[in-house]
């Protein structure tokens, strides 16, 4: 099985890290749990567009922290065709592919994905933290799956419980493991 597994939010703990540079720079400090949107707003600043200045320093890319669980539960996936899929701008593309390598060696196979195209990956199941990118990818072929990794951030008004047969929700990676083990088990 051909498994996507998206970076941040899934793989890398982006969210933490930006909101202590937000801190850091702004003098404002945020949790976590205050995060309630994809496309959160600080100060009349858009935390995407942090992010994207952010992502541009390759210290900072290298200072990212994984998501809790994320190292061992891609060593027992190591099984599955995985493929690391991302739509970070390709000028952080050197920096986190080094990230990556430092993390996890076994990931090899990168796709960038740029916003709005998730349904161009080429693969079985995607595990990502945004239900927009999980509904553009299961809509465009019923056969696939969605993990979506639950956050304060990834529900965004959008039609995924139409989906509801083919989107499995979870809040950490033990529980993607499980629903991998549950979608392997439902194929032929």
């Amino acid at each position: 099985m051909k498994i996507a597994v998206d970076i941040d939010g899934v793989l890398a703990d982006q969210v933490s890290a930006v909101l202590l540079e937000i801190e850091k720079d702004y003098g404002q400090k945020y949790s976590k749990s205050e995060i309630n949107r994809a496309h959160w707003n600080f100060a009349g600043i858009e935390i995407w567009t942090e992010i994207s200045r952010l992502l541009a320093d390759p210290e900072y890319v290298m200072r990212v922290p994984l998501i809790e669980g994320s190292q061992k539960a891609i060593k027992q996936l190591a099984g599955h065709d995985l493929l690391v899929v991302t739509a970070r701008r390709p000028n952080a593309e050197e920096a986190t592919r080094k990230w990556l390598c430092w993390h996890f060696p076994c990931l090899t196979q990168y796709y960038h994905a740029r916003t709005g195209t998730k349904h161009n990956i080429p693969s079985d199941v995607l595990i990502d933290d945004l239900d927009m990118n999980i509904v553009e990818f299961v809509k465009s072929d019923p056969d696939r799956r969605g993990i979506l990794f639950q956050h304060p951030w990834s529900l965004n008004d959008t039609d995924i419980e139409d989906y509801s047969d083919q989107v499995y929700y979870c809040p950490q990676w033990q529980s993607v493991v499980n629903a991998i083990d549950n979608i392997r088990g439902d194929q032929p």
